[in-house]
């Protein structure tokens, strides 16, 4: 009986042997599995870049060969500001993306650029310079040590002749000169040297900084039955990066079309170099939000004062104005602008293809560019047009009595453009620059296009007519002026002359207008408008009379 137990028992204990053998190989197995699952580090390239006013959409491209079973690809060198809810990760092959996760890298050092190898270059020259001068100052030193180590002259009893003397003095005196002015030359070569090497060393440092800054990293795990190899293609959004739009507007004179050179400088400083890159840009802006806001609802109650010993207290009228002002819009950013030196246009705006969206417009740059992560505007140019223009003069002799020739821009809207700084072109000078306002309601951009002293236009009192009379109970002051212009340009001209009569706010002061025929008179501006054609060499006379009638005990300003 006692056997029999002891057989039952020993093959309980076989029995839960193995089933804690099938457990261990179970877990052994899962862990090999595990083990299995490898990090292959990816290197991708930069195919295309979108560029809105703000911000970037960058598309990576990487052929990777993936092995079969489940595999980790970490795609390496991205921007450190990658924004992780924009990340997209696409991939054409027999494979299936199991998972996507972004994490920072902060660990692995940067390869050297070629800028840091230069500088390293410099500073080994530099050193060797410098040991070199050291070496030349050691021995002039102790060429030194030497002489005077051996000016003593003749012996204890023997006495040395004046002219050997002389010799002997003359030479101690011309050799030590020389040493010592050579040993101040190098010392000024070595603090030269020093100086540069040390500026070297910091420019190396920088740059060393501005390589090993953080990167992000992707990690895509898939899984594939065969080996394949597959075409991955990342897209993601980065800030520190954008474009502003610059034009160049060109006249050649008032009969020719004026031209519109429709350009964008375009920065970075993701972290990573755009080296030939196509781009393209976007006047959207995904920073600012693109939901309507919404109106709440708006309280106006009775103001309660504070009473005393409860000035702490709000009524709940005001509680809940307070609350609605706390949800309050919050204001978007406006754009910036970086003012640049003109550049010579470039053929690459033919290239240009344009497409509109519903909410923004994007040019597409056919030919590739190259952006550095340096933060510095490149320019690109985008496109160039032969715009509809209509040339006027226009001047207010009261304040300038120069001509201001004008250009107006028609049909400016089926253009595309994005309001900017401008800089102005007219008969192969340079103007000035202007602001293009894209915002604009009206069918015309007006765009000055500076002065032309060749309308010459004068404004004179005449004295005869301007007079002061004392009435019974009034006084009346009249005025008069001439206006000459005079046209010295070989075409004909049309100019828009504007000047103003004072407008009375006060009842007892009357305002009477006596001359300005041919003008358009503003009774509530009071400004006065002629618009004139005047032939080459011609001159025309226009007079601007007015009174100004007022209580006699009263004085008056204007």
């Amino acid at each position: 009986m006692e056997k029999e137990n002891d057989i039952h028992l020993i093959c309980k204990t076989i029995t839960k042997m193995k089933k804690v053998f099938i457990f261990l190989t179970a877990i052994w197995g899962y862990s090999a599995n595990a083990q299995q699952i490898i990090e292959k580090n990816v290197s991708s390239k930069i195919k295309q870049v979108r560029v809105f006013l703000t911000q970037a959409e960058i598309n990576n491209v990487a052929q990777v060969s993936v092995g079969a079973g489940t595999s980790t690809l970490v795609f390496e060198e991205l921007p450190a500001k990658l924004q992780q809810q924009s990340l997209q990760v696409n991939a054409k092959g027999a494979i299936t993306i199991m998972a996507v996760k972004h994490r920072i890298n902060y660990l692995k050092s940067q390869a050297k650029t070629d800028k840091i190898k230069k500088l390293e270059q410099d500073l080994e020259t530099l050193q060797d310079a410098l040991n070199s001068l050291q070496v030349q100052k050691k021995i002039y030193q102790e060429e030194e040590a030497m002489i005077l180590a051996n000016k003593q002259v003749g012996g204890d009893q023997t006495g040395v002749s004046a002219q050997k003397l002389k010799e002997i003095a003359d030479f101690y005196r011309q050799r030590l000169g020389e040493v010592n002015q050579k040993v101040l030359e190098l010392n000024k070569q070595i603090k030269q040297n020093q100086e540069k090497e040390q500026q070297t060393r910091r420019q190396i440092n920088e740059e060393n900084a501005q390589a090993n800054k953080p990167s992000s990293e992707v990690l895509v795990t898939v899984k594939a039955d065969a080996p394949v190899t597959a075409n991955f293609e990342l897209s993601y959004i980065v800030p520190d990066a954008g474009w502003q739009p610059i034009y160049d507007i060109r006249s050649k004179d008032t009969k020719s079309s004026a031209q519109l050179m429709y350009r964008a400088n375009v920065y970075q400083n993701t972290g990573l170099d755009w080296n030939n890159v196509q781009i393209s840009l976007s006047s959207g802006n995904p920073s600012v939000g693109g939901n309507k806001p919404e109106l709440v609802v708006w309280y106006v109650s009775q103001f309660v004062g504070a009473s005393y010993g409860y000035s702490n207290m709000r009524s709940a009228d005001a509680r809940r104005t307070e609350a609605v002002a706390q949800r309050a819009i919050k204001p978007v950013d406006v754009e910036r602008g970086i003012e640049l030196e003109d550049k010579p246009s470039e053929t690459i705006a033919d290239f240009t293809t344009v497409q509109e969206n519903t909410l923004a417009t994007e040019f597409e740059i056919a030919l590739p560019y190259t952006i550095p992560s340096d933060g510095k505007p490149q320019l690109v140019d985008v496109q160039k047009f032969d715009m509809t223009t209509i040339y006027s003069y226009g001047s207010a002799p009261k304040l300038d009595r120069d001509a201001f020739l004008t250009a107006r821009l028609v049909d400016w809207e089926k253009y595309n453009l994005v309001s900017g700084k401008a800089n102005v072109y007219f008969e192969g000078a340079f103007v000035g620059e202007t602001y293009l306002n894209a915002r604009n309601t009206k069918d015309t951009l007006v765009v000055s296009l500076g002065r032309d002293k060749k309308v010459i236009i004068e404004r004179e009192q005449i004295k005869d007519l301007t007079t002061k009379k004392k009435l019974s109970s009034h006084i009346k002051e009249e005025f008069a002026f001439e206006i000459r212009i005079r046209n010295t340009k070989k075409e004909k001209i049309v100019i828009r002359l504007e000047d103003q009569i004072p407008i009375s706010n006060n009842s007892k002061i009357e305002v009477e207008l006596l001359e300005a025929t041919g003008a358009k008179a503003d009774p509530v501006s009071g400004k006065l408008t002629w618009k004139l054609e005047v032939n080459p060499s011609e001159t025309k006379t226009l007079k601007l009379r007015y009174s100004i009638r007022y209580p006699k005990d009263m004085q008056v300003t204007y």
